[in-house]
């Protein structure tokens, strides 16, 4: 999945024109410095290609340029920028160099290292290394290391590093590290590591690490580790390792490890480990083990029952600690008390193996 949002992103920076595409740094390239300058000491005001400057300078291309410290304008695609850095504003058709700190704004933003600052690319605003500040773009934010801040990608922001702060991708947040913060994902909130805060994915929440804090996937939350905190996926949430929490799947809740705390799914809810807490199904609660209060409309299927289950059919086919109650209880092994239509303890002797209303072994 990380792969295919990733692809779906490279063809959108596909689209931007030429200007914002990455350099090809020609080592052969001659770039003239010539200028028309007004102050001293590479200070004051400048017209042309100077290399290095303080104050304020205009150039139609940038060529060549080692550093310059206040305010850079430019017209067009820079021919040749490795290693330069800006410090202050960058405005231009497609800001670009080797490093920009301060501010940047244009078509595009692109910065062969880092981006630090105040960041507008009206199309996009790309990052060889960090991008970190107040980070903007209509269609997204690149980075192939870290994005940190306040970060706004109209359709995506992809990283990979990983992000933190508040993190809005109209359509997706994709990072190849831990996304922590305030995360939005118009369609989906995609991390290799942890997502970590209040994370919200409009279709789904997807993570290979973790997922702790307040989460909500539209239709899934789905981690290959833990899932701890408050909880809520409108079809399925689905953790290889604990759900821990206030734990909400319109359809399921399902973990190969335990559940923890308060469940509720209005379908099936399936631990092939432990279930903690009170849980609440609208069609099935099926675990080895449950610890605490139990109610499903429908059926329960437990092998050990610690506590106290209300549902259809309770069925516990190894040893119920607790009381049943339902039309039909069942239980190879009954400590403690059924209570429904029919009631089986097959550890009873036999005139009181199967009973109406009532049956008990303490």
């Amino acid at each position: 999945m990380l792969t295919r949002f990733i692809t779906i992103i490279t063809v959108i920076i596909m689209l931007v024109p030429n200007s914002v595409k990455s350099q090809e740094y020609d080592e052969e390239l001659n770039c003239s410095h010539k200028s028309f300058d007004i102050g001293t000491a590479n200070s004051g005001l400048s017209f042309g290609n100077s290399k290095s400057w303080n104050g304020i300078r205009f150039n139609i291309t940038d060529c060549g340029i080692e550093e310059i410290n206040g305010i850079n304008i430019t017209f067009w695609q820079p021919d040749d920028v490795p290693g330069s850095e800006i410090n202050g504003l960058a405005l231009g058709l497609a800001p670009v160099a080797g490093s920009i700190s301060g501010s940047a704004i244009g078509l595009a933003v692109v910065a062969e290292h880092d981006l630090l600052g105040l960041n507008l690319g009206l199309l996009t605003s790309v990052a060889g290394g960090d991008m970190m500040g107040i980070n903007f773009s209509i269609l997204a934010l690149v980075a192939e290391g870290n994005i940190n801040g306040i970060n706004f990608g109209g359709l995506a922001q992809v990283s990979q590093g990983g992000m933190a702060g508040f993190n809005f991708g109209g359509l997706a947040l994709v990072s190849e590290g831990s996304i922590r913060g305030l995360n939005f994902g118009g369609l989906a909130l995609v991390s290799k590591n942890n997502i970590t805060g209040i994370n919200i994915g409009g279709l789904a929440l997807v993570s290979e690490g973790g997922i702790e804090g307040i989460n909500i996937g539209g239709l899934a939350l789905v981690s290959q580790n833990e899932i701890l905190g408050i909880n809520l996926a409108g079809l399925a949430l689905v953790s290889e390792q604990e759900i821990s929490g206030i734990n909400i799947g319109g359809l399921t809740i399902t973990s190969e490890s335990g559940i923890q705390g308060l469940n509720f799914t209005l379908g099936k809810l399936l631990s092939e480990n432990e279930i903690n807490g009170v849980s609440v199904s609208g069609y099935k609660t099926e675990s080895s083990i449950l610890n605490g209060i139990n109610i499903s409309t429908i059926w329960t299927d437990i092998y050990e029952l610690n506590g106290f289950s209300i549902a259809g059919y309770n069925r516990i086919s190894g040893v119920q600690n607790g009381i049943t109650i339902g039309l039909v209880n069942f239980a190879e092994i009954l400590n403690g008390l059924q209570i429904g239509l029919i009631n089986i303890a097959e550890n009873n002797p036999a005139p009181l193996k199967i009973l109406p209303i009532i049956n008990a072994n303490f």
